[in-house]
């Protein structure tokens, strides 16, 4: 299994919407390397949901739903590929918190920042999702 940081080139969709839809469809993206990237995934990869429009910040994890195809926005050979969403954040990862993080801030989410879909390793994926749980820890802690 593979894991990703997806970056929504979308500036109007939220997760709210990926949720309400039941999947993200991620098309449009003109750069070779993301290409490549897409060209990777494999059905139930992970992927971590991020968007710079909505407060550049994580919002969720998404599953690949299937193989890459033929971006249907172009008659060039561009690549487009399909989420399934599975987990929301209680309260979103920022960029913020990643910089600042010693193993994150090393990582190709920094590193890549301009490129939509970068491959990320397991203690990557793993170190986020703490910090989900130090935020519902910090949530519990306030009732």
């Amino acid at each position: 299994m593979n894991y990703w940081l997806v970056r929504s080139p979308y500036k109007t969709r939220t997760w709210e919407d990926v949720l309400m839809a039941g999947v993200f469809k991620l098309y449009g993206i003109r750069n070779h390397a993301a290409k490549k990237n897409i060209a990777q995934m494999r059905k139930s990869d992970i992927a971590l949901w991020y968007s710079s429009a909505m407060g550049k910040s994580v919002f969720g994890v998404m599953k690949v739903k299937g193989k890459a195809y033929q971006d249907t926005t172009t008659k060039e050979e561009w690549l487009a590929i399909n989420f399934v969403p599975v987990k929301t954040f209680r309260k979103s990862i920022t960029l913020k918190d990643i910089k600042e993080d010693t193993l994150l801030k090393a990582s190709d989410i920094i590193k890549q920042k301009r490129i939509s879909v970068v491959p990320i390793k397991l203690e990557e994926y793993k170190k986020i999702l703490k910090f989900d749980k130090i935020t519902s820890q910090d949530e519990n802690n306030t009732k």
